[in-house]
């Protein structure tokens, strides 16, 4: 898996059939740390920390369109 791809969260994990997008990569070792952001409706987006190693979560696809969060002022 890479950053923007589209992964779902598996029956391992507690956000099971969640959908969301790899943000970042990082290698740890033999295995790799995956930060996927799931978004939360009127919320903004959760940030949900998993290993490789662990199989929890799946590849669905490539996002074509990344939104981009802003603050507060617009920024």
């Amino acid at each position: 898996m890479q950053v923007n791809d589209v992964v779902q969260f598996t029956e391992n994990h507690k956000w099971c059939g969640c959908l969301g997008i790899v943000t970042e990569e990082k290698h740890c070792g033999d295995d790799i740390r995956y930060m996927v952001g799931v978004p939360i409706p009127e919320q903004g987006t959760a940030y949900i920390f998993t290993m490789k190693s662990k199989n929890e979560i799946e590849h669905i696809g490539k996002a074509v369109l990344i939104a981009v969060e802003t603050n507060e002022k617009g920024e």
